[in-house]
C-alpha cells in the first residue's frame, strides 16, 4: 500500500536522492580505481587461467557461505549465526530497495506495472521481518560479541563501533521512517491511503506507528518528521557506503572477498607457486611490493582482520611471534605506505628506496621462520587469503638473496645439496633398512607394478626405518608387486622448497623425474604425506605426472578387497589419531586412516578436541623440523591434546609427525609415557598372513 516518494516532492526532490546515489557510486568507483592501481604494482599473476572453472568455484563458494554460512557455522556457532543474520538481513533489504526502484521507474517512465506491485503487502512483510528485523538481530549480536563477550582476537574496537553505529542508524531510521509513513497514511482515516489491515503486514513499522501515535504525535507532525527522517536515512546510507568502500573498512569484504576468491591461485592447497625461469629473474623471492603477485596485494585488502587465522595458528598458540592476522594487516599497512612512492615514480625512473624493509622490518624474519605451512590459517580464513604464499615468497628472498636462514635449516639445505637428504649425522645408507627383507630394487625388477618411495626419513632415521619395514611387511603379506629405488632415490625437495630454496628443489625434483622416466615409473606409493604432496602435485609443474598414493588410501583398498585380513581382537587398545597437515588439510585425507584404524579388531578410536580439518600441527612442517623453536614447542601443545583423550596410543601417518610427537609425549611424561606409533605399524602387527593357495 506504499506510495513511492510519498511526502518527498517527486520528481524535483526525489531526483536529488538519485543524484546523491550517483555521487556515492562515482566516489566508490574513483576509490576502486585508485585501489586497482595499487594492486597493479604487483607482479603478473602467473596462474591466471581457467576462467569458467574460476567463476564456477567463486559462485559455489560465495553462495555456500552466503546461503548457509558453512565456513562460519561449522567452526563457531554464535559468530556464524550473527553473520548469517547480518548478511541475509542486508541482502533482503538490498533486494527490497532495488525492487522498489524498478517498480517505481517502470510505472513512472514506461507506464508499466511491474508484476511484483500486486504483492506489495506480502513483500512488505518479508522486508520487515527477514530484512530489517533479521539485520537488527545481527547488529545486536555483533555489539554483544564485541563489547560484552569481547574475544581476544578482535582488536578493531573503534572501527567495529563505527560500522555498528552506521548499520544501527540505517536500520533504526528505516523503521522510524516506515512507522511515520504508516502512521500518517495507513492508520489515518483522513488519508486516501487509509488501510489499517494492510498496515499490520509490516509488523515492525506498524509497532513504530502505534508507538508514535501513542506519544501524541499528530498526523501533520508525522508528515514533517517523515520528510526530515527520509533525508537523514538517505544521508546515513550514502555516508555508510562511501565510508565502507572509500576507507576500505572490513565492510568492503562484501566486494573484495568474492574478488579474492575469483583471483585465488589456480593451485591446490599445499602446492607452492614456481618462481619461473631463474635465468630471467632479476630478484629471487619478494623483497618489495613489486615482487609479490598482484592478487596477493588484493588479498591484503580483502582481509577483514577477524583473527580466525590467528586463532588456528599453532605457532601463535605456542608463543611464537607469528600472527597470520597481524602479518597480513602489517603488509596492508606497508602497501598503503609504499604504494604512493612507487606510483609517483615514472616508468623510466629509478625505484625509490623504501624507508623500511618489507621482509625484515614489516614482516619480521623470526615471524617468517615460525610458519609450519600447516594451512590452518588459509583454511580458516573466511575470504580465502593464502598466507603461505606470501610467507614463502619472502623466505625465498632471505634464502636465495640474503642467505639469512636459521643455522640448522642451513645445515639441512647443505646436506640436501651435497648428499641428497637433510639428515646430517646419520650413519645409515639408503639401503640399510632392507637387510633381511628381500626387497627388490627397480634396477633388479624394472617391471614392478608399484614403486615404493621410501623417503629420506624412512631410510635414514632409525625410527623411520621401523615404519618402512612395517610397510614392506604389509605389502608382502598382501602380495603387492613392488620395488624400491634404493641408492638411486634422493629427496623430493619438499623441505628445500618450503625453506625458500626453490633452485635446490627444482634440481632434486628434476633428478627424480629423470629417474622415473628411465624406469617408466607412473605409479608410486609412499608413507610420507610431504613426499606424496610433492610427487603428486608439485612435480607436475616440472612435467612429472604420476599416480601417487599415500599408504592410508592404499591399505584401505587392500582391506576392502580382501588382500589383507585381520584376526579377531588381537590388539585391544585405545588410540587417538593425529591428522598430519599434509595428509589432511592439504590433501583432504581424513576418513581413510580412520577407516584403517577401525578395521583393526579391538582398537577403539578416540578423537582429540582438535581433529580432522581443525587438527593442530605437530610443528615439523614447512621445514620447521630443522628450525629451533622459541617459546613452547608446538609438539608439546599437541601432546597435551592427546593426553586429554586418555588413549593409550597416539597414532599418525607421517614420519615428521611421528618424530615430533614422540618427543612431545616423552617430554611431558618420561615415566611410562604413552606410545606414539605410525598407523602402518599397528596394521603390520595386526594383519594376518594371507590364506595359502591350494
Amino acid at each position: 500500500m506504499r506510495e513511492d516518494f510519498w511526502n518527498i516532492g517527486y520528481p524535483l526532490l526525489g531526483a536529488l536522492a538519485y543524484t546523491t546515489a550517483l555521487i556515492a557510486v562515482a566516489t566508490v568507483a574513483y576509490a576502486a580505481r585508485r585501489r586497482v592501481r595499487i594492486w597493479r604494482i604487483g607482479a603478473p599473476m602467473p596462474d591466471m587461467n581457467g576462467w569458467v572453472r574460476r567463476l564456477r568455484k567463486t559462485l559455489k563458494l560465495v553462495l555456500a557461505d552466503l546461503v548457509i554460512h558453512r565456513r562460519f557455522i561449522h567452526r563457531e556457532l554464535y559468530p556464524g549465526l550473527m553473520h548469517l543474520a547480518l548478511a541475509w538481513g542486508i541482502v533482503v533489504l538490498l533486494i527490497a530497495t532495488v525492487l522498489t526502484a524498478i517498480e517505481h521507474n517502470a510505472a513512472e517512465y514506461l507506464d508499466w506495472e511491474f508484476p511484483t506491485v500486486r504483492w506489495r503487502v506480502q513483500t512488505g512483510f518479508v522486508w520487515d521481518v527477514f530484512g530489517g528485523l533479521l539485520a537488527s538481530a545481527g547488529v545486536a549480536m555483533a555489539a554483544w560479541r564485541r563489547y560484552v563477550i569481547r574475544p581476544a582476537r578482535l582488536n578493531t574496537v573503534l572501527e567495529d563501533g563505527a560500522i555498528l553505529i552506521l548499520l544501527g542508524l540505517v536500520l533504526v531510521s528505516g523503521f522510524l521512517l516506515e512507522g511515520l509513513r504508516i502512521g500518517a497514511t495507513e492508520l489515518n482515516p483522513a488519508n486516501p491511503l487509509y488501510a489499517p489491515s494492510s498496515a499490520q503486514w509490516s509488523p515492525v513499522g506498524y509497532v513504530f506507528a502505534r508507538a508514535l501515535s501513542g506519544m501524541g504525535l499528530t498526523f501533520a507532525a508525522m508528515e514533517t518528521a517523515h520528510a526530515v527522517t527520509w533525508w537523514a536515512h538517505v544521508a546515513i546510507a550514502t555516508a555508510g557506503i562511501v565510508y565502507a568502500v572509500v576507507c576500505f573498512t572490513k565492510l568492503s569484504h562484501v566486494v573484495l572477498g568474492p574478488l579474492n576468491i575469483l583471483f585465488h591461485p589456480d593451485r591446490r592447497c599445499g602446492v607452492l607457486r614456481p618462481m619461473g625461469d631463474f635465468e630471467q629473474l632479476e630478484t629471487f623471492g619478494a623483497k618489495d611490493l613489486p615482487d609479490l603477485p598482484w592478487n596477493q596485494l588484493l588479498g591484503f585488502d580483502a582481509c577483514t582482520n577477524c583473527g580466525r587465522c590467528q586463532d588456528r595458528c599453532p605457532a601463535w598458540a605456542s608463543g611464537k611471534p607469528l600472527s597470520p592476522r597481524k602479518l597480513i594487516q602489517d603488509m596492508r599497512g606497508y602497501m598503503e605506505e609504499r604504494a604512493p612512492q612507487l606510483l609517483a615514480a615514472g616508468s623510466g625512473d629509478a625505484v625509490p628506496v623504501p624507508t623500511r624493509s618489507m621482509v625484515s622490518e614489516v614482516a619480521g624474519e623470526e615471524v617468517l621462520w615460525s610458519c609450519t605451512s600447516c594451512a590452518a590459517c588459509t583454511k580458516g580464513c573466511p575470504v580465502y587469503i593464502d598466507h603461505i604464499d606470501t610467507i614463502v615468497d619472502m623466505r625465498r628472498y632471505l634464502t636465495l638473496e640474503e642467505a639469512r636462514i636459521p643455522p640448522a635449516a642451513q645445515a639441512a639445505l647443505q646436506n640436501l645439496e651435497q648428499r641428497g637428504h637433510p639428515w646430517r649425522g646419520t650413519t645409515l645408507s639408503r639401503t640399510d633398512w632392507m637387510a633381511g627383507l628381500d626387497v627388490p630394487t627397480m634396477a633388479e625388477h624394472p617391471d614392478a607394478e608399484i614403486l615404493f618411495w621410501v623417503g629420506c626419513t624412512g631410510a635414514l632415521v632409525e625410527r623411520g626405518v621401523e615404519v618402512t619395514r612395517a610397510m614392506v611387511s604389509v605389502l608382502k603379506k598382501a602380495g603387492v608387486d613392488f620395488a624400491v629405488l634404493g641408492d638411486e632415490e634422493t629427496c623430493t625437495g619438499d623441505a628445500a622448497r618450503r625453506l625458500g630454496n626453490e633452485y635446490l628443489f627444482e634440481m632434486l625434483a628434476r633428478r627424480n623425474i629423470e629417474t622415473f622416466r628411465r624406469y617408466n615409473i607412473n605409479r608410486i606409493l609412499t608413507t610420507c604425506p610431504h613426499c606424496y604432496n610433492a610427487l603428486r602435485h608439485e612435480y607436475r609443474q616440472l612435467g612429472g605426472n604420476y599416480r601417487v598414493e599415500h599408504y592410508a588410501e592404499f591399505v584401505e583398498r587392500l582391506l576392502k578387497g580382501g588382500r589383507l585380513t585381520l584376526p579377531d581382537a588381537v590388539l585391544p587398545s585405545t588410540v587417538s589419531f593425529h591428522d598430519p597437515c599434509y595428509l589432511g588439510r592439504h590433501n583432504g585425507f581424513y576418513d581413510a586412516p580412520r577407516r584403517v584404524a577401525r578395521a583393526v579388531p579391538g582398537l577403539e578410536l578416540r578423537e582429540m578436541k582438535l581433529s580432522r580439518d581443525q587438527s593442530f600441527c605437530c610443528g615439523g612442517g614447512g621445514g620447521c623440523t630443522w628450525i629451533e623453536e622459541s617459546g613452547t614447542r608446538i609438539s608439546h601443545v599437541r601432546s597435551d591434546h592427546f593426553r586429554e583423550t586418555g588413549a593409550e596410543t597416539l597414532a599418525t601417518s607421517c614420519p615428521f609427525c611421528l618424530q615430533m610427537l614422540e618427543e612431545g609425549v616423552s617430554a611431558g611424561d618420561t615415566a611410562g609415557a604413552p606410545r606414539v606409533r605410525d598407523l602402518i605399524e599397528i596394521v603390520a602387527e595386526a594383519v594376518s598372513d594371507p590364506p595359502s593357495e591350494t
